[in-house]
């Protein structure tokens, strides 16, 4: 009997549970959530797939293809992706009331990151430079 990637990593009790903004997606040993669009597209990938028969390398086969990923703590994989794509997720998730505890958020995703500019030669100090002389 041959089966698909889907059906190899959605086996021994796998699902998905989708969210507006997030998908989260359950597998045997792991779990994380992506974007439902994200998820759609690999999903259809993993159809169209023979499963390889180990359903270990299935699984890493599918998570490696995301783009985005937020890892369940403890679970094996890494959390990936855009800060921004991130941020709404959290920020969705926040408003469903789901815990953040066993989540790999990475610590600094709400911190925005200022450039520090060099002065541009001959230009005129304005009044809120702190580099005057």
């Amino acid at each position: 009997m041959s089966s698909t990637v889907l059906n190899s990593v959605l086996a021994n009790g796998g699902r998905t549970s989708r969210y507006g903004d997030y998908t989260v997606v359950f597998m045997h040993a792991c779990t994380f959530i992506t974007t439902p669009m994200e998820f759609m597209q690999m999903q259809n990938w993993a159809r169209a797939r023979m499963s390889c028969g180990n359903p270990v390398r299935d699984r890493t086969l599918f998570v490696d293809r995301f783009e985005t990923v937020l890892a369940r703590s403890g679970g094996g994989i890494a959390t990936k992706g855009a800060k921004g794509v991130l941020q709404r997720i959290v920020k969705s998730m926040k408003a469903n009331a789901m815990s953040m505890d066993e989540w790999s958020i990475p610590l600094n995703l709400d911190e925005s990151v200022e450039i520090a500019r060099k002065p541009v030669l001959g230009a005129v100090p304005q009044a809120g430079d702190v580099n005057r002389k």
